[in-house]
């Protein structure tokens, strides 16, 4: 209790300071929120856990995200708090605090006190703090939240580079994302390329994370391989008597392997159906369902895409891209300029004032 009164008597004198004369505003909005005319945000909902890498990746590889999904991924850091300063759940509920009495103006000039949502993720020390929802936009550049996620390193890495755990969880958070929404970590966006700010660090440039995140992203395709084809080859070699050989250039065959089916249980078959000539071949199937769980069966082509955190069936991943596109249709109509510039719909406009230095000085 001590620490959390001792946290928050660090930064309510700036809190006060700023809610009386927000210099950072512009002049209408201050004059709004002197009058009054202040639309306020109901309180920010926050996860507020903390995990572990492998607990974290796990959560991740089994996360249903909503669509559109994201298209890229922004690392930050906070500056303030560092690690030294860091309180774990205190700072979080600190953090929360103080984004819920931030001022913000939507496109319409409306003036809004309170965010709806904030960075995603806090690499702290102590573990990886979920804040926002993963599987919804937050808040974190402004001017470009629609369709990102956002990632915080504890620290400020101005002058010296992130390394220990908040290192080593960075670089997990950043490559089973990238790897779980199918992006490319060569695109891995900094806060500073939309922005005069350093964040996240003059110390830290893409040459030296990006060959981190994606020797960590190869590594884990070799670790998931490694079970996925342990487990086909020990099924297959359960029916082996039964399959037959075959030709790997044919249609049927290569089909076959695509859909992740274990082999051929015939030869080909020659046949007309309607007067049109077909040929016809049986495959073997497996599928598989957690004892007690019957609920949950699939295929074994769809528990190993599963477990790569992949779409469960070309069906799922039929319905994930027509998602994704009358998604993005909706945002061509409704948050689009007629010339084609990025618009973000107001309730992921960040303010003008940027928290991630709350404890500290603007800089």
């Amino acid at each position: 209790m001590g620490t959390l009164k001792s946290f928050w008597r660090g930064f309510s004198t700036r809190l006060r300071k700023e809610s009386a004369t927000p210099a950072d505003l512009p002049e209408e909005v201050r004059r709004v929120s002197a009058r009054g005319d202040v639309i306020k945000e109901p309180p920010m909902e926050i996860d507020g856990r903390v995990m572990g890498v492998d607990e974290f990746v796990r959560y991740v590889e089994g996360l249903q995200f909503a669509p559109p999904l994201p298209t890229r991924i922004f690392l930050h850091h906070t500056w303030k708090p560092t690690p030294e300063t860091w309180r774990g759940r205190s700072t979080i509920l600190g953090m929360k605090a103080y984004y819920e009495k931030q001022l913000w103006t939507d496109s319409q000039g409306r003036v809004h006190e309170g965010w709806t949502a904030g960075p995603h993720l806090f690499i702290a020390p102590d573990g990886i703090w979920l804040f926002s929802d993963l599987r919804y936009d937050g808040v974190g550049v402004y001017g470009h939240n629609y369709r990102t996620r956002h990632i915080e390193m504890v620290g400020d890495f101005d002058a010296s580079l992130p390394s220990g755990a908040v290192l080593d969880q960075t670089v997990a958070a950043l490559g089973i994302l990238h790897e779980r929404l199918g992006l490319d970590i060569r695109k891995l966006n900094f806060h500073r390329d939309f922005s005069d700010k350093t964040c996240p660090g003059r110390a830290v440039t893409k040459e030296w994370i990006i060959p981190k995140v994606a020797a960590w992203i190869e590594e884990y395709r070799r670790k998931k391989a490694t079970p996925e084809k342990a487990l086909r080859q020990t099924l297959t070699e359960m029916i082996q008597d039964m399959l037959v050989p075959t030709n790997p250039q044919t249609a049927l065959v290569k089909e076959a392997a695509a859909r992740g089916l274990l082999g051929a249980l015939t030869n080909e078959i020659p046949m007309e159906i309607d007067d049109q000539g077909y040929i016809v071949q049986f495959f073997a199937q497996a599928l598989l369902v957690p004892v007690n769980e019957w609920n949950k069966v699939r295929s074994l082509h769809e528990h190993e895409t599963q477990t790569r955190g992949a779409a469960v069936s070309p069906a799922s991943r039929a319905w994930e891209q027509a998602m994704t596109v009358a998604g993005d249709e909706a945002a061509t109509e409704a948050g689009e300029s007629a010339e084609g510039e990025e618009q973000t719909p107001d309730y992921l406009v960040a303010p003008p004032v940027d928290p991630y230095d709350f404890q500290g000085e603007i800089r």
